[in-house]
């Protein structure tokens, strides 16, 4: 005989994922001559739900251009910290929620990434792109079919074990 019984559980209920585009002016230290390379490291972030389809992500993270001056006769690497703030839409894929205060979690498809660098002037400006995922974790409901176990464990035997094992598989396969 089955029953089916409610448990109360927290899911993702929602989902979001965004491509964020940011572009940066850098000022180096001296005027710059070409661009050698640059990179954006030490993302921290966090995230909350402002509105009910609607998470709010806010972070922080440093990029380093490498840089040559003086004719392409001197290098140095100039650091700037972008603090961002955005909002990602999230669509609803449980209906059926229990309580309206929830958890979020933010996973970032791909870190702030510098995808141009060029020089305008005196200053550095970069284009840089990084992709979040967010996830929104809820108390809600689902329903479970129980089945009533008829001892069926208790009935086995080391016996029923032994008695299947064939101890000759290796001459059977070479015949």
């Amino acid at each position: 005989m089955n029953e089916i019984r409610e448990i109360v559980t927290k899911a993702v209920i929602g989902k979001g994922k965004k491509t964020i585009r940011l572009k940066e002016v850098v000022t180096p230290h001296n005027e710059p001559f070409s661009i050698l390379g640059c990179w954006g490291i030490n993302n921290q972030y966090r995230a909350k739900q402002i509105d009910e389809n609607v998470v709010e992500i806010v972070g922080n993270f440093e990029i380093n251009i490498w840089y040559s001056s003086d004719n392409n006769t001197k290098t140095e690497v100039v650091k700037k910290i972008i603090n961002y703030k955005d909002t990602i839409k999230t669509k609803e894929i449980v209906k059926e929620k229990l309580s309206s205060s929830n958890e979020v979690i933010v996973r970032m498809l791909q870190e702030p990434t510098c995808t141009n660098a060029y020089i305008n002037g005196y200053n550095i400006e970069v284009d840089i792109v990084f992709e979040v995922l967010v996830e929104v974790i809820g108390e809600t409901k689902v329903k479970v079919t129980v089945y009533n176990a008829h001892d069926a464990i208790n009935d086995l035997d080391d016996e029923d074990f032994e008695n299947e094992i064939n101890e000759n598989f290796l001459e059977d396969i070479n015949h």
